[in-house]
């Protein structure tokens, strides 16, 4: 997780250019990047919420089932379940509610669900370019296919196809940084910052 941790903290405090610079770069794998980070940030609170639990009950060792009533296992699944998806829904109160650092925890929660909006219009983008142009793009970001692979494919140099791709990224950036300021400085989001929200 520690790569996901770092992008996931990169992309909190990124301008709106690096964070398309990101996406981009994480094209093909971002949204399990952001799964990914969505669950085990569900194990960390769950955990968060165990040990504040142990501690309220005086509890210091580990715990000993003394019935057959609780099924601890399972449990603990469904408790991972419903804090992961209150994570993906932005459900601050249901993912948050007894955990230990609940500033620093809803702090990850608004930056994955920036991060999932912020893929969306990036996708958008891209899925408007003319089928040639997004062919491209996506063979090289999404593929991972070398200027080389693609330029001996369809006949051109590779720094004629450098260029072409350099273009078409050009075109997403700007068109999803257009959409991003309005999502981030639209007179509620200004309000939102204003308020530490």
């Amino acid at each position: 997780m520690a790569v996901v941790r770092s992008i996931v903290d990169k992309y909190r405090i990124a301008d709106l250019d690096t964070r398309v610079d990101i996406i981009l770069r994480n094209y093909a794998r971002f949204n399990k990047m952001v799964e990914g980070y969505e669950k085990c940030l569900s194990i960390v609170i769950r955990n968060e919420r165990e040990h504040r639990r142990r501690r309220e009950r005086g509890d210091l060792g580990v715990r000993v089932q003394t019935s057959n009533i609780s099924d601890v296992t399972a449990n603990t699944a469904v408790e991972n379940v419903s804090i992961q998806e209150a994570i993906h829904e932005g459900d601050y109160n249901t993912a948050l509610k007894g955990t230990e650092d609940y500033f620093k925890h809803r702090a990850e929660i608004k930056t994955l669900l920036d991060m999932r909006d912020d893929y969306e219009i990036v996708c958008s983008q891209v899925e408007s370019l003319e089928d040639d142009e997004r062919k491209f793009l996506e063979r090289y970001i999404v593929e991972k296919e070398s200027f080389f692979t693609i330029a001996d494919d369809v006949n051109l140099s590779p720094e004629a196809v450098k260029s072409r791709i350099k273009r078409t990224k050009k075109t997403v950036k700007e068109g999803a940084v257009l959409f991003m300021e309005d999502k981030y400085f639209s007179d509620e989001a200004e309000m939102e910052l204003q308020i530490g929200a």
